[in-house]
This record gives C-alpha cells, structure tokens and sequence, in this order.
C-alpha cells in the first residue's frame, strides 16, 4: 500500500501502479554509474568535503507541518558557522 508523507507518495517494490521498461541491461548500467559516484565520493577526505546548500535537499520541509522545526534548525547552524544557504 502507497505512503504519503508530507504529500509525497512512496510505493514499496513491486507496488509502482505504473509500467516499468527499463531492461535488465539498462538497470545494470544505471546501478554502475551510482556504484561510480559513490566510490568517487567515499574516496574523497573527510576534511576536504563541501557541504551542499540546503536547496538540494532540505528544503522539501518547507510548506510542511516540519517547517518551524527546520527554520529553528537552520538558525541553529547559522549561529554555528555550518550553514551555506
């Protein structure tokens, strides 16, 4: 059965209501180039990491009952220095 949270539906496998025609090739081709990325990622020094603005990602607590708990945040982070936004 689909989820929704903060108005975004989730499906669990099998369960996408719609058809799915991505071959086995492409698939394997797709997961090969996440494995890539990550290990390019993973490779990178710990101390030499950015941090991304939180438009990529954050955000999507905007508009939702979680929004005052991630602006409090995100002051929180400024007073810290670790907030790029």
């Amino acid at each position: 059965m689909p989820k929704e949270v903060n108005g975004k539906i989730f499906y669990a496998p099998g369960e996408y209501p719609y058809e799915d025609n991505i071959s086995d090739e492409e698939l394997a081709k797709i997961k090969a180039g996440f494995a890539a990325f990550n290990a390019r990622r993973d490779a990178v020094p710990e101390n030499e990491r950015i941090h991304l603005r939180d438009r990529f990602g954050d955000e999507d607590k905007l508009g939702t009952p979680q929004e005052a708990e991630y602006l409090a945040e995100v002051e929180e982070r400024k007073k810290r220095g670790e907030y790029w936004g």
